[in-house]
């Protein structure tokens, strides 16, 4: 297996033909930019120039997305609405992946929209609260139902006793998605703690509000807005950066 660390990047291949990520510091020299979208971070926040940036994000697209237009939606310009769509569905794929790495990549347009729109939500950054870590929020959602404590910044807990939604969500064409398989991944590594039933038989420890989803009811929509405390407000709500 070829070893992901260089020097000073480091290299993600996704599967299923989902192409590559490489993450480098800005003295790294990039690749042809006509085959390869460079994007730039500061941190895990998406910026719009070099200059504001300490790190670039270059990803080796499939063949069906075109390098600039991942970069200008990723930006926040413009697009044909089909091209819109599909880099949408394409970013949809890898999000599992890049929440691990701690990004979460959305068109910077998205941030200047109202906050009374739900896609605002949607696209918010969240901060954890250590007020939080003993009050439970639980999942009523499409099959699953939780009680969910967020007790470290990258730790949630759910509790014992939790359902999980039992039907795996199927593609137009009869396949299992992108999304679908990470979250069977996950119940894979936690099935000494799944009954048959699909009931928890133990807490199950995840790192991110995102896993949670997956987990329970194979994402599909905000999980942050799902989790809710007992007086029916969304952990949105509580943690949500204004």
């Amino acid at each position: 297996m070829t070893n992901p660390f260089e020097y000073n990047r480091l290299t993600l291949t996704f599967p299923d033909q989902l192409g590559r990520l490489v993450i480098s510091d800005l003295l790294d020299i990039p690749d042809d930019s006509s085959t390869v979208a460079h994007l730039y971070c500061q941190g895990a926040c998406l910026v719009r120039s070099k200059s504001e940036a300490d790190r670039r994000l270059s990803f080796i697209l499939p063949d069906d997305i075109d390098p600039a237009y991942f970069t200008a939606y990723l930006l926040g310009e413009t697009l044909p609405a089909n091209q819109g769509k599909i880099i949408k569905a394409y970013l949809d794929q890898i999000s599992p992946f890049l929440d691990r790495l701690g990004y979460t990549l959305t068109s910077l347009s998205d941030s200047t929209q109202k906050p009374s729109k739900p896609k605002a939500a949607a696209k918010a950054q969240h901060r954890f609260s250590k007020t939080l870590v003993d009050s439970p929020f639980y999942v009523d959602y499409d099959g699953a139902k939780a009680e969910v404590y967020w007790v470290k910044r990258q730790e949630l807990v759910i509790k014992k006793g939790a359902s999980l939604k039992q039907e795996t969500p199927l593609n137009k064409d009869g396949s299992v998605g992108f999304s679908q398989k990470f979250a069977l991944t996950l119940r894979q590594e936690h099935a000494d703690a799944i009954g048959p039933d699909f009931k928890t038989t133990a807490d199950i420890q995840l790192k991110s509000v995102n896993e949670v989803g997956h987990l329970l009811f194979f994402a599909g929509t905000n999980s942050w807005l799902v989790l809710k405390d007992s007086t029916g407000r969304t952990l949105d709500s509580h943690t949500i950066v204004k």
